[in-house]
């Protein structure tokens, strides 16, 4: 399909919308690489600038993602995610009919710092379990967690921890603990080189940052964490009652 040069539409929109109706219509399937941006520029008779500038809004409206040095692909459809859901990681893939995984990235037990402190009600010398993993959907890293345990209230956490178990599961089965709340906040936040590494993405991608203090039936706060998630990966949502 040719552009038209004449149009009113700038020639980036429209090779935008060639795109997307190429997507729509399976040329370029889930996953496959796009043409280089010379061939692209070949293809439609336009400049590299107008290439670039399509690709990086396609980009950014999730539509198209970039793996550093390899290219730029389609992006797999959006898990949808309730931002007021309790449900662990696990219980909202396997939901979504997709494979859920995890792998321990790093843990240690260390001394609360004031902000630690102050949440879980411990004082200065009190310990937590710092724990961080990499969950994954499919095998595709999906989401990249940092939560903290207080010690006192789960000893030997550490020991129970394993690849591909819900952590909720362990605090149920050996603790007796269940979960009954969470306060969650969502920001915006751009991908550091460790991040853009594992989430095999552009350094400065747009990701949610999501922090979330989780309470059990007594009012206490038992895992304070923050996660990051690909903008280009999920859709959070919420629903209200009146």
């Amino acid at each position: 399909m040719d552009l038209n040069d004449s149009s009113q539409i700038p020639l980036y929109n429209q090779l935008k919308q060639v795109i997307k109706e190429d997507i729509r219509n399976n040329k370029y399937h889930i996953g496959e690489q796009l043409p280089t941006e010379m061939d692209l520029c070949k293809q439609y008779s336009v400049s590299r600038v107008t290439v670039r500038r399509a690709i990086k809004e396609l980009v950014q409206e999730g539509i198209l993602y970039r793996k550093q040095g390899k290219g730029t692909f389609v992006s797999e459809k959006k898990m949808i995610r309730e931002l007021i859901s309790l449900g662990s990681f696990s219980d909202l893939a396997i939901q979504s009919g997709q494979e859920p995984s995890s792998q321990i990235v790093e843990y240690k037990v260390r001394k609360v710092d004031e902000k630690l402190s102050a949440l879980f009600n411990s004082d200065m010398n009190s310990e937590v379990l710092e724990l961080k993993r990499v969950l994954s959907i499919d095998g595709d890293p999906f989401i990249i967690e940092k939560s903290y345990y207080p010690v006192d209230k789960f000893p030997n956490l550490e020991t129970y921890t394993s690849e591909n178990v819900s952590i909720y599961k362990i605090l149920k089965d050996h603790y007796n603990t269940d979960v009954v709340k969470a306060d969650k906040t969502l920001d915006i936040t751009l991908s550091n080189t460790e991040q853009s590494e594992i989430f095999g993405c552009d350094l400065n991608s747009v990701m949610y940052l999501l922090k979330k203090n989780t309470f059990t039936t007594n009012n206490e706060i038992i895992q304070v964490s923050e996660s990051v998630i690909l903008s280009s990966k999920v859709t959070f949502y919420f629903s209200v009652n009146q």
